[in-house]
């Protein structure tokens, strides 16, 4: 029998394709038209009918007419295009932008490179909640402020932030407002004149679409234009220049519509699914949802489990596709901006689930995760228990300890002896999976080697067996401080 199917809860990272979506790309893709759409001839006009028509129903989805959508490669491209053609154009008025901490890469470090270009750049925190308030963008606003770039929904914890506020304060200021809306496009209501938002991006893959296909939407009431990226032909009015795939676009257009149309009764129905997860989730105690107190986006669900670790417990939910939502950085062990402002310890935030559900997601699927999920915390609670794991019994019991529980990387190894003899061990682990199998490896090597080859036999098995990365040498350490203090008789 082949293995089951992983369970699929991880929508806001991508979606799957929606089959009328596929079905519509697979037609173009088989029977054209095949011509460039920019070109004059019959089949290019035929493409280029095709490419109206999907910005139309792009438009439609935030407000605005087809054409004001410039279509690109996908939410990235777009938020790089609004912020920085918006500021670059925008640059003779003033050269202030301000952004949030939180925001998705793709927009903060865009704001980023227009500091390194010579713009003052404000970043601002999110609150207790995670959200960006008004309060906050008033304070920031300035006479030189061209651009404010913030998204609609934060994409670790799903808090939706409040775009008309945002908008209206820019207005008042003369900035212009970049919206990043890649998880709340055909998720949320969004009017972009009504809301007085100037440039909106959006991505395809997000609302079951295909991955390579997003928009950047210009409210041209208000934009005159942006500065290009990209320089060629004359295409999208030599904003976004190049031959345009017209079976993506195709795709996109589709998935917006779709989303449109059904918008209320699937927001409805994947936030009830969210909120049957977050029950099922709870049961597994000391579970902290991230966003608590907040308006949230639909289909998001971030939690943070207590005294677990994040990797162990990623290993753990075998059979469930998800995120793990710390998001931190690899080059420093530190928690995301939006986690520190909700107060998470590092290891707290380190140990952050994010499951996001949609549009193919039911019911079953939602509770069989919260079995899954419950399973995994109580095997990783029992397996890095305080208490003593050999109590009393014949013999005498070493203990050797290392690491911090609160770094997410103790380790404590037990034995019970005869003479030299460990005729019993045991092991507590409070770390990533690396060091739980340097922990059982090392349980073994003193019952079969002895107080004398034990360090040599654990050396052995390490290498035989697990083949560590470099990487995780620093873990390895741990391990092996344990065994050694283990061997000289710990805290017996």
């Amino acid at each position: 029998m082949p293995p089951a199917a992983p369970i699929y809860m991880d929508y806001a990272a991508s979606a799957p394709v929606d089959p009328r979506v596929a079905e519509g790309m697979s037609v173009l893709l088989a029977a054209g038209p095949h011509a460039n759409p920019s070109a004059q001839h019959a089949g290019g006009i035929e493409a280029g009918k095709l490419i109206a028509e999907s910005a139309a129903q792009v438009g439609a989805l935030v407000g605005l007419s087809g054409e004001e959508v410039i279509f690109t490669s996908g939410a990235t491209e777009s938020i790089g295009l609004g912020v920085i053609g918006a500021a670059r154009y925008r640059s003779r008025h003033g050269r202030h932008v301000i952004t949030g901490l939180s925001e998705h890469p793709a927009g903060l470090k865009s704001c980023m490179a227009l500091r390194n270009e010579g713009f003052d750049v404000t970043c601002l925190e999110p609150d207790s909640r995670g959200v960006v308030t008004g309060k906050g963008l008033r304070s920031a606003l300035r006479p030189d402020t061209v651009l404010v770039s913030l998204m609609h929904v934060n994409n670790e914890i799903g808090v939706v932030q409040d775009v008309a506020e945002f908008g209206s304060l820019c207005a008042e200021h003369g900035a212009w407002l970049h919206v990043d809306a890649a998880q709340s496009a055909g998720k949320l209501p969004l009017d972009m004149r009504r809301q007085r938002i100037d440039l909106l991006s959006l991505t395809a893959h997000k609302i079951c679409g295909p991955k390579g296909a997003g928009a950047l939407c210009i409210n041209r009431e208000r934009i005159p234009r942006i500065e290009p990226l990209l320089f060629g032909g004359g295409q999208q009015r030599s904003l976004r220049p190049g031959t345009l795939p017209t079976h993506q676009v195709a795709g996109l257009g589709t998935a917006c519509e779709i989303a449109g149309k059904a918008m209320e009764s699937e927001g409805l129905r994947v936030g009830a699914l969210r909120e049957r997860l977050w029950r099922g989730l709870s049961k597994a105690g000391g579970v902290v949802r991230n966003g608590a107190g907040a308006e949230l986006a639909p289909g998001i669900l971030s939690v943070s489990v207590e005294d677990v670790e994040g990797s162990s417990l990623a290993d753990a939910l075998e059979g469930v596709v998800f995120s793990l939502g710390s998001a931190c950085s690899r080059a420093q062990d530190e928690p995301s901006a939006i986690l520190r402002c909700l107060g998470r310890s590092p290891l707290l935030a380190g140990s952050t689930i994010r499951f996001s559900v949609g549009r193919f997601s039911t019911e079953r699927e939602v509770d069989q995760v919260s079995a899954i999920f419950e399973r995994a915390v109580a095997g990783l609670r029992a397996l890095s228990d305080e208490r003593p794991a050999l109590g009393d019994g014949p013999g005498y019991v070493t203990r050797g300890e290392a690491g911090r529980r609160n770094a997410g990387d103790w380790i404590r190894l037990e034995a019970r002896w005869d003479r030299n003899e460990a005729i019993e061990t045991a092991f507590r682990v409070l770390g990533p999976p690396i060091l739980a199998a340097a922990a059982r490896n090392g349980a073994t090597a003193l019952k079969s080697a002895g107080r004398q080859l034990a360090v040599d036999e654990w050396n052995k098995r390490l290498n035989d067996d697990l083949k560590p990365p470099p990487e995780a040498r620093s873990l390895l350490l741990r391990a092996r401080d344990a065994l050694q203090a283990c061997l000289r008789g710990g805290d017996n």
